[in-house]
């Protein structure tokens, strides 16, 4: 994430000070505080346990369980290599810009898995391979190449996907989440 900007909403439409804090400072500050102990302590939070879910079948009583994915597509991330055109220029005459990505992985039921992420023509990114073992969460840090070339985080708007390969037939790579974002070196 290369920032955040943090907004409240304005105190009229509620009907107190004490209101306001209640029913919006409290929840935001709440989830402000989930994201950083996630951020800091990757797992601590059990993320991979808060996505969207539905039932996967039609209830026949008044409850059933929340079972289901609701988006069932491949773990990816869209990411707009274009925004480095609006960098100010004094940052990009004095500094080489890369791309970071941090993923969050482990191999449930033990076992060794190969990752590395993959644009969404299929060309594989360099530097972006990497190994994990055991049941363990890792995060996982690379700084990749930026641009045309081939192997590169291209500078438009493309899809980028994470693949895995295992080594065991019993053991399953999960990756948690992973990001991209801009580093100035």
């Amino acid at each position: 994430m290369p920032g955040i900007r943090l907004e409240l909403a304005p105190l009229e439409p509620f009907e107190s000070h004490e209101e306001y804090v209640k029913r919006h400072v409290a929840p935001f500050l709440t989830e402000l505080h989930r994201i950083t102990t996630e951020f800091f302590v990757p797992g601590s939070t059990a993320e991979e346990l808060a996505v969207d879910m539905s039932p996967s079948v039609p209830c026949s009583e008044r409850f059933c369980r929340l079972d289901q994915h609701v988006d069932p597509s491949p773990k990816h991330v869209i990411f707009d290599g274009s925004r480095y055109f609006s960098l100010p220029k004094e940052l990009v005459r004095s500094k080489q810009v890369k791309v970071q990505f941090v993923a969050v992985a482990y191999v449930k039921l033990d076992g060794t898995a190969d990752f590395r992420l993959v644009r969404d023509d299929g060309m594989r990114i360099e530097n972006s391979f990497f190994h994990v073992s055991g049941s363990e969460v890792q995060t996982i840090t690379r700084i990749l190449p930026f641009g045309d070339q081939k192997g590169s985080i291209s500078p438009d708007s493309r899809t980028y996907y994470i693949e895995a390969g295992r080594f065991d037939t019993f053991s399953i790579p999960v990756c948690r989440r992973f990001s991209l974002s801009f580093v100035y070196i």
